[in-house]
C-alpha cells in the first residue's frame, strides 16, 4: 500500500483508482437524479410533493454536513485515526461498509414516505462522508496543471460510464420485469452497492495526501471549532474566483438536475413513449458524455475553462429546445429525431459535468495565494452545500408545481394541464439555470496562462521572494484572480478567521 503521506509519481493505478471514484462520486445521485422521482412516485407511489421533498430535505441536510465534513477531514490528522490512515483515507475506509446502504433507498414495502426520507438522508451523510475528502485528491497529489487536467478527464470518464449504466441498466431490468415491478430497481441498488465498496478500498490503497505537521499546541474545544467552522466557511466566498465558480457550477448542475428530474416523465407523458425508451435516450446521451470528456479537457487546455463552458451550456440550450420542438412540432421520425436532440444534449452535459470540476481543482491555488494556506477540504464542503442547499429548493418547487398542474402518481396518462406543467419545468426550468451560468462565466478568468502564472508567484513567495519585486503582469493577474489588492494577498490579511485560544 502507497504511504498516505508521501509523494510518489502518479501511476496507472492511481490515476484509475482516482477516476473510478467519481463511479461513486459522480455515479450515485446521478442514478437518483435519472431515476428517483420516478421511482418514488410510479413504483412507490409517493405524490410529486412527496418525493421531492425527500429530495429536497435530504439535499438540504446533507448540503450543512458537507462544510463540517470539509472541517473535519482538513483536521483529522489530529487524531490517531487521521495519523494512522490518513486525514483523507481513513473516511474511504470508513465508506467500504457503509456504502452498502445505497441499496436500502430502492426497496418497496418497508414503509412509505418516512421509510424513503430516513434512508435518503441516511445515504446522504454516506456521500458526504465519501465525496468531500475524494474531491481534495487532485490537490493533494499534485500541483501541475495537466496532470490535475488529467485527473479530472479520467475521473470524468468514469463518471460518464456510470451515468451510462444509471441510464441503461434500469431499461434492461424494466424490460425483463415489467414497467410497475419494483425488482429491477433494487437489482441496481444491490449492484452498484457493491462497486461502490470496491472502489473505496482501490481509493484508500493507491491515493495519497500531503503530509501534516502535528502540533503539540494545538488545541480547542468543539465549540470554539464549529465556531471556526463557520467563520472559515463564509471566507471562502471572499475569494473572486471561488465566488464565480459556486454560481457557475449551481447553474450547471441545476440544470441538470432539473433536467434529469423530468425527463422520464417528459418522455413518457408528452412525448406518449415509455420508461425504456426513455432510458434508451438517457443511454445515448451518457454514451456521447464519455466520449466528449476528452474533447472537453483539450478545449479546457486550449481555449481555456470559461469557452469549454460556454460552449457545453449552449449545446444543452439547444438540446432542449430541440426537445420541446419535438412535442410541439408535427415531425417526421420522431424517434430519429429524439436520438439525434439525444446526441447534442449529451455533447452539453459532458462539458457541464467536466468543466466545474476541472476548475475546482485549481481554485485552492488562488486561495493560497490570498492566505498563503492550503485549505482543499473547506472549499469542496462549501461548494457543494451551496449545490445542495439550492437544489433542495429547487427539487421541492418542481414538485409542487407538477402537483398544481394536477399530476397525479401511478397513472399511465396525465392530464393535459400536468403535461404543460411537465413541459414548462423541463424546458423553461432548465434554460433559467442556464442562462444563469452563461451570464457568470463571462467574468470568469482562471486560464492555463493565469494559472501558471498564479503558481510561479505562489513559488517564489516561498521561496523567499519579495512582494515588492512583483512585475506589473503577475501583479495583475493575482488581482484579477483573488478579487484583492496585491499587496493584501498571500495572508496580508484577514480572510481567514484567527482561531481562539483555549486555556
Amino acid at each position: 500500500m502507497i504511504s498516505r503521506t508521501k509523494n510518489p509519481k502518479i501511476g496507472f493505478k492511481t490515476v484509475l483508482s482516482y477516476g473510478a471514484g467519481d463511479v461513486f462520486g459522480g455515479g450515485a445521485f446521478a442514478i437518483a437524479g435519472l431515476w428517483l422521482i420516478f421511482f418514488y412516485t410510479n413504483i412507490a407511489g409517493l405524490t410529486p410533493v412527496e418525493a421531492t421533498s425527500i429530495v429536497a430535505i435530504g439535499r438540504f441536510v446533507d448540503a450543512f454536513f458537507d462544510p463540517l465534513m470539509g472541517y473535519i477531514t482538513d483536521n483529522f490528522y489530529k487524531t490517531k485515526l487521521g495519523r494512522r490512515f490518513g486525514r483523507r483515507g481513513f473516511f474511504f475506509l470508513l465508506g467500504m461498509p457503509l456504502s452498502l446502504t445505497y441499496a436500502l433507498m430502492w426497496t418497496v414495502g418497508f414503509g412509505g414516505y418516512w421509510y424513503y426520507l430516513l434512508t435518503y438522508v441516511m445515504f446522504g451523510f454516506v456521500f458526504s462522508l465519501i465525496t468531500v475528502p475524494y474531491e481534495t485528491l487532485p490537490a493533494e497529489m499534485t500541483r501541475d496543471f495537466n496532470t490535475r487536467s488529467k485527473l479530472t478527464t479520467v475521473r470524468l470518464l468514469f463518471s460518464q460510464g456510470a451515468t451510462f449504466l444509471a441510464s441503461w441498466l434500469p431499461g434492461v431490468l424494466i424490460q425483463i420485469y415489467g414497467d410497475d415491478s419494483p425488482t429491477s430497481f433494487l437489482l441496481m441498488g444491490v449492484c452498484f452497492s457493491i462497486i461502490y465498496a470496491i472502489i473505496m478500498f482501490c481509493l484508500y490503497k493507491f491515493t495519497w495526501e500531503q503530509p501534516v505537521v502535528v502540533s503539540e499546541q494545538e488545541q480547542s474545544s468543539f465549540r470554539s471549532d464549529m465556531r471556526y467552522l463557520f467563520k472559515e466557511l463564509i471566507s471562502t466566498f471572499r475569494v473572486k474566483t471561488f465566488r464565480l465558480h459556486v454560481l457557475m457550477y449551481t447553474g450547471a448542475f441545476l440544470a441538470q438536475d432539473i433536467f434529469g428530474a423530468t425527463f422520464a416523465f417528459f418522455i413518457t407523458f408528452a412525448i406518449g413513449q415509455d420508461a425504456v425508451l426513455a432510458s434508451k435516450l438517457l443511454s445515448t446521451m451518457a454514451v456521447v458524455q464519455i466520449i466528449f470528456v476528452p474533447i472537453f479537457a483539450w478545449f479546457c487546455i486550449k481555449f481555456g475553462n470559461g469557452a469549454a463552458y460556454k460552449i457545453a451550456l449552449t449545446a444543452v440550450i439547444g438540446g432542449i429546445l430541440g426537445f420541446v420542438a419535438i412535442y410541439y412540432f408535427v415531425v417526421a421520425q420522431v424517434l430519429l429525431m429524439l436520438y439525434l436532440v439525444s446526441i447534442l444534449m449529451g455533447i452539453g452535459r459532458s462539458g457541464t459535468f467536466y468543466v466545474p470540476w476541472n476548475i475546482y481543482s485549481f481554485v485552492a491555488d488562488v486561495d493560497q495565494m490570498l492566505t498563503g494556506k492550503r485549505r482543499e477540504g473547506i472549499f469542496a464542503g462549501v461548494m457543494t452545500f451551496t449545490r445542495k442547499f439550492v437544489q433542495s429548493v429547487a427539487i421541492l418547487l418542481v414538485g409542487a408545481f407538477l402537483e398544481s398542474f394536477g399530476f397525479i402518481s401511478k397513472q399511465t396518462v396525465q392530464s393535459s394541464s400536468a403535461v404543460n406543467g411537465i413541459i414548462i419545468v423541463f424546458g423553461i426550468g432548465t434554460i433559467v439555470f442556464v442562462l444563469l451560468g452563461l451570464l457568470i462565466s463571462t467574468k470568469f478568468k482562471l486560464t492555463r496562462a493565469n494559472h501558471k502564472i498564479l503558481l510561479n508567484e505562489i513559488t517564489r513567495l516561498q521561496e523567499g521572494g519579495s512582494m515588492d519585486t512583483v512585475d506589473s503582469h503577475t501583479k495583475e493577474v493575482v488581482e484579477e484572480l483573488t478579487g484583492w489588492k496585491y499587496e493584501q494577498n498571500w495572508g496580508n490579511n484577514q480572510v481567514v478567521p484567527a482561531r481562539e485560544k483555549t486555556v
